[in-house]
């Protein structure tokens, strides 16, 4: 029976273990320094208080033990990989042997080295941890604007570094909730400004230029202030500079500006583009690196035109897919295939129930594209919950 390790229980790592799980000849082992999986495609939700913190996540032991055994999950930080001996080097230093390895570690928020104070003065939210900051700091302003008169009278700013996917959501997904909560409470909360910072001439980089538009249009019927065509130059306390001089204050910044894989790749004797991301080949595996593949945010994935594919939930997903068809054909003597990953849909939330559904030929704006996109998450996690009460229910009785 080969042995197959999954560093990571990101969408990558769940789509591998998914799939890997229907085959009864192959041990699996999952493993992540946290216990959850966290649903990022809904932290916007979470940040801007519309989502309770608990259903934005899936437990990786429940959903592990609702599978056959020898499938299981360790709570365990990897320290790092020795590829000749096929062994993980874990942090309370246990080796673990492994016949095929997947690296399907994620990322996390990219701090721009040159910009002075930007790391210092600002929070990513690409973990819960950082999405939970953002929704702590939040509501805690709108309670301290009920308890006190004097501070309802104060405005407050907030800036959004990169106006990417996860920028432009949160923005307009905070900047939607306070404008509905000051409907109710006028009197007791002044002004929010959110400001939203590209550094490109437009917010949405590289999409479709009528999605663009509606973005947009959106943003600043909203409220949103959009400042595009200038990077950030350099962050203090409560303050950012931008290179056309521009200053703009704030109380608390989130900076969605660009990703790099988490820390272990960084140690990792395999080449790198120049994000930290595992150059991979044709069907992800790392060259050189017999039995290993990486996945997702951790890799650089091209389509079969050599041209890079956007880090997404939707590309970690399907290039777990390829990964464990491939794993299963190696396993069997078979060459594996190469890898046919293409973004077919593209869905932006945008306050409310306003989203903005990207197909390619057709673009859908609106309730429509709305209902389509929670239908979609709905879809990917309710198997999952339904998987880890089966598991929580074995766990259980094993106890008994």
């Amino acid at each position: 029976m080969k042995h197959v390790i999954i560093i990571g229980g990101g969408y990558g790592g769940v789509a591998t273990l998914r799939r890997l799980a229907k085959d009864k000849n192959i041990k699996i082992t999952l493993i992540d320094k946290n216990i959850y999986h966290f649903l990022q495609t809904e932290g916007y939700e979470l940040v801007a208080g519309t989502t309770p913190f608990d259903e934005t996540i899936v437990n990786l032991q429940t959903l592990c033990g609702s599978y056959r055994k020898p499938i299981e999950f360790i709570q365990q930080k990897v320290e790092n990989i020795d590829f000749e001996k096929k062994e993980l080097i874990c942090e309370d230093e246990t080796l673990i042997h492994y016949d095929y390895l997947v690296i399907a570690v994620g990322s996390m928020t990219r701090f721009v080295k040159s910009v002075q104070g930007l790391r210092e003065c600002s929070h990513g939210v690409k973990n819960l941890n950082g999405a939970f900051k953002m929704k702590q700091f939040f509501e805690k302003e709108l309670f301290l604007r009920l308890e006190s008169p004097q501070q309802a009278q104060i405005h407050y700013s907030m800036v959004i570094g990169g106006a990417g996917l996860s920028g432009v959501e949160i923005a307009t997904e905070m900047q939607y909730y306070f404008n509905r909560y000051y409907k109710s409470n006028t009197l007791a909360c002044n002004v929010l400004h959110i400001h939203l910072i590209s550094g490109s001439k437009t917010i949405l980089k590289g999409m479709h230029s009528s999605v663009i538009q509606k973005a947009e249009k959106r943003l600043r019927q909203l409220g949103v202030i959009i400042h595009a065509g200038s990077h950030i130059k350099s962050v203090e306390t409560s303050q950012v500079l931008l290179e056309n001089g521009k200053n703009i204050s704030f109380d608390f910044m989130i900076f969605t500006g660009g990703i790099v894989p988490t820390g272990i790749v960084a140690k990792l004797d395999v080449k790198r583009n120049h994000l930290g991301q595992i150059i991979v080949d044709t069907s992800l595996r790392v060259p050189y690196k017999e039995g290993v593949f990486a996945i997702g945010d951790a890799a650089e994935i091209r389509d079969k035109n050599n041209k890079l594919i956007p880090d997404t939930a939707q590309v970690a997903i399907k290039s777990g897919h390829t990964v464990s068809h491939n794993i299963k054909r190696l396993i069997r003597h078979k060459k594996p295939h190469v890898n046919r990953i293409k973004i077919k849909s593209l869905a932006i939330a945008l306050g409310g129930r306003y989203a903005i559904l990207d197909l390619g030929f057709i673009r859908i704006y609106g309730l429509l594209a709305h209902y389509i996109k929670k239908i979609t998450e709905k879809l990917y996690k309710y198997p999952l919950w339904l998987r880890c009460r089966y598991g929580f229910k074995k766990i259980e009785s094993c106890k008994l």
